[in-house]
Parts: structure tokens; C-alpha cells; sequence
């Protein structure tokens, strides 16, 4: 998936998310009992399993990359796909934290209506951009060909 279609998902989610929150703030606010029981711990378990799985296939990916510059004695040559693994784990890690406060602060500033739509909407957004990060990694784990 290219960036630009990542960064329309993603444009066209906050589109949704404040068009919903000004419209109809029910669909996404704590009335929704599906969003009230997901956005608490249960979506830092789903983030932290999203986090596990492409931390550990970005660390073989890497160990992966070494070995074929070795076999081809070509060091440095994936240097742009290092930085784009390396940018995306630590995306997650920061995702991964972002999520975290707006599950502690979302309680403290959102009795009802519009802000728990808004909090909902950018848990959502962390969720997206995670799956997002991962759908980049897996996609660079099958360009590898075989040698």
C-alpha cells in the first residue's frame, strides 16, 4: 500500500470522525456499548499484540536483510528499507503511547456526547495507523525474494 493511499485512509477517517461528532455524536460516544467496552484496556491489548507481532517481524526482517547483503557482499544497500522498518516500530511504540493517554485522560475530560465521539474517533485513528504500520512492514517481508 503506497503512502499516499495510507494517508487518504487516514484523512478520510478524521473527515468521518468530526462529521459524525458534530452530526450525530452518538455513533461513536460511550453509547455506542461496543466503543465504551473497546476503548478502555481491551484496545491497548489489541495495540500491544499488533505491536508484538510486527516488532518481532521487523527484527527478522532486519536479520533477513543482513544476510543477504552478506551472501552478496553488498553492505549498506538496504538502507532505505532499514529506515522505513525502523521508523515504523518506533511509530508503533509512540502509537502504542498515545493510545495509552487517551485511555487514562479520556475518563478525566469526556463526561458525554461530542468529546467522547472525538476520543473514540482518535482511538480508532491510533488503531488504524497501527494496522496501517504493519500492512507496510508485512509488505516489505514479501518483496524479499529468494536468493
Amino acid at each position: 500500500m503506497s503512502k499516499s493511499v495510507s494517508y487518504c485512509i487516514l484523512i478520510g477517517w478524521a473527515v468521518v470522525v468530526v462529521v459524525l461528532s458534530a452530526v450525530s455524536p452518538n455513533v461513536l460516544s460511550d453509547n455506542n456499548a461496543f466503543l465504551k467496552n473497546f476503548i478502555n484496556h481491551e484496545i491497548l491489548n489489541v495495540l500491544g499484540v499488533i505491536l508484538a507481532i510486527t516488532i518481532a517481524s521487523a527484527g527478522q526482517l532486519h536479520l533477513t536483510l543482513n544476510s543477504i547483503e552478506e551472501k552478496h557482499s553488498a553492505p549498506n544497500h538496504f538502507v532505505k528499507t532499514r529506515n522505513g522498518i525502523r521508523s515504523a516500530s518506533y511509530g508503533l511504540v509512540w502509537l502504542f503511547f498515545v493510545e495509552l493517554v487517551i485511555v487514562v485522560i479520556k475518563p478525566l475530560l469526556c463526561a458525554e456526547g461530542w468529546a467522547q465521539s472525538i476520543f473514540n474517533g482518535a482511538s480508532l485513528m491510533v488503531v488504524i495507523c497501527s494496522v496501517l504500520a504493519l500492512v507496510s512492514i508485512v509488505q516489505a517481508v514479501f518483496a524479499i525474494k529468494a536468493t
